[in-house]
């Protein structure tokens, strides 16, 4: 059997996460007129897109086995810089983007090689780095500022009937890291350094290199979504990426990932996005305040470990 065909195959978990997006659906039927309407559904599709980006980025490093706390601070820091350099032009909005993902691909590429040769464990590194870069982004803005030109944040809001042009995105965006997971030797290391390291590094696998490359693509990631929530505001904000270190893990997890690398992908990432957006959503509707969603995205990850974990000793 293909590579391909193994890990794009329905795996117990997808089914249990498909139940509990249909679970879900159902009860925002009964619980409002308006959750079905094709408003509401487009609407969810516009507040999953940056979490699916970064949750995506976390999918890949969690698989190498590691993992990326930098997102809080480097989304905020990369959405001051994006909105101070986009102007009002094509050209300086493209100018933007090039600065804004070599900034993102390069705060990615310390991480890796302070996890890789310096030896410090990676939670500790991109927290480090969050801190920081949380700490920049406040010191060139204690409020939000700049601007995006109007047509970029025009796009950013524009759809496909009820698939906003960012889900378009997005869909394509997780079929390319899909087929390079499970296609390319790039992805065979991935899954090979979270599966077991030492047996990769003794193998003769890259591992130090491959680490840094790992960190870079989530650093990119990162930048896109940093690009995509500026235009959503309109204006760069210091604190937009508050919350988005561990709401990155929660899909990542719940869709069937381990956090010891080496098993899972981005079809249980993508489901698991659906089901958290269509959670909240729901529980809008409810009138639940966002305080309780908090404690139950906690509850979720802690049953999503605690569930693997078990499965891992039996």
């Amino acid at each position: 059997m293909s590579t391909l065909v193994r890990a794009t195959r329905a795996q117990p978990v997808h089914l249990v996460v498909l139940a509990l997006i249909g679970l879900v659906f159902f009860i925002g039927m009964t619980s409002s007129d308006r959750f079905a309407t094709p408003l509401n559904i487009a609407n969810v599709q516009d507040q999953m897109v940056a979490l699916a980006i970064v949750a995506l980025a976390q999918t890949i490093v969690i698989l190498s086995g590691g993992i990326d706390l930098s997102f809080a601070g480097a989304l905020s820091f990369l959405a001051v810089v994006f909105a101070a350099l986009a102007g009002d032009t094509a050209g300086t909005l493209l100018m933007a983007m090039a600065v804004v993902i070599t900034l993102g691909i390069i705060i990615g590429m310390i991480n890796g090689a302070i996890t890789a040769y310096v030896g410090v464990h990676p939670l500790i590194t991109t927290l480090g780095t969050s801190t920081i870069l949380a700490g920049a982004a406040l010191l060139i803005t204690r409020q939000p500022t700049g601007s995006v030109p109007l047509f970029f944040e025009d796009f950013t809001y524009g759809r496909l009937g009820v698939v906003p042009y960012g889900m378009v995105f997005v869909i394509l965006l997780y079929l390319a890291i899909g087929f390079m997971l499970w296609r390319t030797p790039f992805g065979t290391r991935i899954y090979a350094i979270g599966d077991n390291e030492a047996a990769a590094a003794v193998s003769g696998l890259p591992v130090k290199h491959t680490k840094i490359a790992i960190y870079a693509l989530s650093g990119l990631l990162c930048a896109v979504a940093a690009m995509y929530m500026t235009g959503r505001f309109g204006v760069g904000d210091p604190r937009a990426g508050v919350g988005f270190d561990l709401r990155s893990i929660t899909p990542v997890i719940v869709g069937g990932t381990l956090l010891a690398g080496g098993k899972g992908g981005v079809l249980g990432t993508a489901l698991a996005v659906i089901l958290l957006a269509l959670l909240a959503n729901v529980l809008n509707f409810m009138n639940v305040s966002s305080f309780y969603q908090w404690i139950a995205e906690g509850v979720i990850i802690i049953a999503a470990v605690s569930f693997f974990a078990g499965k891992a000793k039996s």
